[in-house]
Order: C-alpha cells, then sequence, then structure tokens
C-alpha cells in the first residue's frame, strides 16, 4: 500500500507512481537478499499463470501438539480482540535516501510475531510471470527492499511461528494484490493452501458453516469462539472492488480468503477503514471485522507526540480490531510508537468484548505453547 504523500518530495514520488505504473522491471532474479530489486509485471500481469500445477513448498513443519486451551475459550469470539498490526509488515527502506513516506524498516515476519506483540500482518502481493509465483515487495526499482521475497516464503515463516506457538489467537493477515486477474486470484489460494491446511485456516466456508451466507452466519451466530480457530490464520484481501467481487463470486464459497466488503454483501465480513472515526466503530458494532491505521509515514516523521497520541487513541477507542502502523518498536525520530494497552500482547475489544473478558484469556504467554 502506498501511503500519504502530503508531506514527502511530491516530484520523487509522482515519478516512483509513474515507474510502477509503466511496470518497470529490473534484471535481477529471485534472492533472498532482501535488498535485491525484484522484477515486476506491473498491473498488466501478462498471459497469467500457466498450468504448472500446485505450488512447490521448500519447507517441512513440525507442528507443536498438546494442551492450548484458555479459560474463556468458548465464550470469548474472533471479533472480541483488539490487535496491533503492521502496515507493509516485509518493507526494508533503501538503503539510498528515500522519502518520508517509506522511511520505515520492519523486522522480519517471525521476529514480529514472537518479540514486538504483533498479531496482524499486511503483505503487497505481485506476480511475476517468469517465476509463476506471487512475490512480496512495495515498489519496482524504487522500494523494493523486502524481508520475504516470495509470497510462499512469507507464509512458510507465518507457518513456523504458528507451529511453535499453536496457542496464539488467530493471526490476521491483509493482503493486496498488485495484479489483478480472475486466475491471479485462484493462484493465492493455491499458494496459501501449499502452507496452510484447511485445519489451520479460518475460511469463509467455515465462517458461514450451514447458514446460506456469511452475511446470514455472523448476523445469526457470530464469529467462531476462539476455542473453535486459536491457532489459526484467517486471510483477507483488500482489493479494488471489482477484484474482491470477482474473486467472492457468489459468496467466498471455496475460497481460502475473505474481502474488503461493504454492507449488504452476502460475503460481508471485514473491512479496511484506514481512517478511525465513528463509521469504524459503527462498522464494528454491525459484526465486521475491520482493519484502520495508526502512526503512520509521512506524518509520523513530524507530528508531535500529543497529536500522536490523540490518533492512536481514535483508533483504539474505535474498537477496530487490527491498529495497523508503521512504527511498532520505539524510533528515536518519531514520538509515539503502536502497542496495545494492557495488551498481552493483544486484548479486549473496547466495543465489542464482554465483561468477563481480560488480555490474557484472549491470549497467555505461558499457554500460547503446550
Amino acid at each position: 500500500m502506498i501511503g500519504g504523500m502530503t508531506r514527502g518530495t511530491p516530484g520523487i514520488a509522482w515519478l516512483a507512481l509513474m515507474m510502477w505504473g509503466a511496470g518497470l522491471t529490473s534484471c535481477d532474479g529471485p534472492t533472498t537478499e532482501p535488498d535485491a530489486a525484484p522484477r515486476d509485471a506491473g498491473r498488466d500481469a501478462g498471459p497469467g499463470p500457466r498450468d504448472a500445477g500446485p505450488p512447490a513448498v521448500d519447507a517441512s513443519f513440525d507442528r507443536l501438539v498438546g494442551d492450548v486451551h484458555h479459560p474463556l475459550d468458548d465464550v470469548l469470539r474472533l471479533n472480541h480482540l483488539q490487535a496491533e498490526g503492521t502496515h507493509n509488515s516485509y518493507h526494508l527502506r533503501n538503503r539510498e535516501e528515500t522519502l518520508d513516506d517509506w522511511s520505515y524498516d520492519h523486522a522480519p515476519l517471525e521476529e514480529q510475531l514472537q518479540s514486538q506483540g504483533v498479531r496482524a500482518l499486511e503483505l503487497d502481493v505481485r506476480w511475476d510471470e517468469d517465476l509463476q509465483r506471487h512475490r512480496v515487495y512495495h515498489l519496482p526499482v524504487v522500494d523494493p527492499r523486502t524481508t520475504c521475497d516470495l509470497f510462499l516464503d512469507c507464509l512458510i515463516a507465518l507457518r513456523r511461528f504458528s507451529d511453535a506457538h499453536p496457542g496464539h489467537h488467530p493471526l490476521l493477515v491483509q493482503l493486496e494484490p498488485k495484479d489483478t486477474t480472475p486466475a491471479l486470484g485462484d493462484v493465492l489460494d493455491a499458494e496459501i493452501r501449499a502452507v496452510f491446511p484447511d485445519e489451520l485456516l479460518i475460511t469463509p466456508d467455515l465462517v458461514r458453516g450451514d447458514a446460506e451466507t456469511i452475511a446470514e452466519a455472523l448476523a445469526t451466530r457470530g464469529w467462531p469462539t476462539l476455542g473453535e480457530v486459536r491457532g489459526r490464520v484467517l486471510f483477507f484481501l483488500d482489493c479494488d472492488r471489482s477484484f474482491c467481487v470477482e474473486y467472492a463470486g457468489e459468496g467466498l464459497e471455496g475460497r481460502a480468503a475473505f474481502v474488503d466488503s461493504e454492507p449488504g454483501d452476502a460475503f460481508a465480513a471485514v473491512r479496511v477503514m484506514n481512517t478511525p472515526g465513528d463509521d469504524v466503530r459503527a462498522a464494528v458494532a454491525a459484526g465486521f471485522l475491520v482493519r484502520t491505521r495508526a502512526i503512520s509515514m509521512p506524518e509520523a516523521l513530524h507530528d508531535d507526540g500529543a497529536t500522536l497520541r490523540a490518533e492512536l487513541d481514535r483508533a483504539l477507542e474505535s474498537g477496530a480490531h487490527i491498529i495497523s502502523t508503521d512504527v511498532p518498536v520505539p524510533r528515536d525520530d518519531v514520538a509515539l510508537h503502536v502497542e496495545i494497552p494492557g495488551g498481552t500482547p493483544s486484548r479486549c475489544n473496547p466495543v465489542t468484548a464482554p465483561a468477563e473478558c481480560t488480555a490474557a484469556s484472549i491470549e497467555d504467554p505461558g499457554l500460547i505453547t503446550p
């Protein structure tokens, strides 16, 4: 996601956008080095995926097994939590001078989950026609550095954390596809399922159950309890309306991910609302899972602590389930960073959680491993 550019350098920012839209490429191939400049197919993904069979995953998994039940797992539901997330969770700034908009680095995904209190992530996914795989980075040439180049590698990092800590509350992963054709939606599903079998996912089919639509299921039964989905991952797409509707089909049947939705959609479940306010609180009260933002570049570099605190408080009080940020840990050049107050690392949602909820009943650090 390209951040706001109101305080950046307009000329450079515009050039970057023009390069991105033109789909400029570099000559470097895939690499595990995070500072390599990846190729980019741009918005026009060319002929799209060829029939190369299911994605091959060069990894083995060994999930810890044991009792990871929390005391209120049969009472609390997925929408009763509030968690910290990171924006462009893979991102590393350029070694050269960079725009304020892109002036942030994130630790590798496993480190964010392990030691920074992060439970929600965002990945930009771009189709690579030569590799026939999705890759994860921000912009070609001008902002390409990433901690996990292949989407599959990012997924493997998430799976390894989850396998080692199966008592975590559900991880929430926002995917922003930069190439949007129907076939690429199918590939995204296949890549997710190559690493996460359905028993480790919160899928639209799981939430719908025997109801006619997801919206009906949420209105009558609500989100699954934490006991039903602890240790799993929920993926959702932040996509333009036409692709979201196309990907969803009749109601996301068989899909691996949810999509950004609107009231009245049969598949209504998740909303991406970047500015916290009364509309966010209303969406939360209506049963949506909502992602918003606080302390983001470039404003975070220029606003004082009081301004940033007010922004963060608005996001927290809105009841958004994900508070996404560019600043999850302290920085010398930013007056405030995001953390969930009283969280362990997450907390009870101030809008939806019942009175008996505690942060430790959402996720207790002593109970996330058997």
